[in-house]
């Protein structure tokens, strides 16, 4: 998995930290994944940053399964 460099220090950070620190911290960011879930779906809409997907999948012809033929 390739990390930014603050994703990699927020990484260090929290190893540093205590057993309390760490439960504290997950505490906190349970918190706000349900606080942006309940506002989501209390219909704020969809956040700036975020965009849909295509809802069929993208044809990749170089995946193909193909036999192979040697001489």
């Amino acid at each position: 998995m390739d990390l930014r460099i603050d994703e990699q220090l927020l990484l260090a950070d929290f190893r540093r930290l205590d057993p309390a620190g760490k439960k504290e911290l997950s505490d906190y960011a349970a918190f706000l994944v349900k606080k942006s879930r309940a506002s989501l779906s209390a219909g704020e809409g969809q956040p700036e940053n975020r965009c849909r997907l295509a809802a069929q999948p993208e044809e990749r012809p170089e995946a193909a399964k193909e036999p192979i033929f040697t001489e």
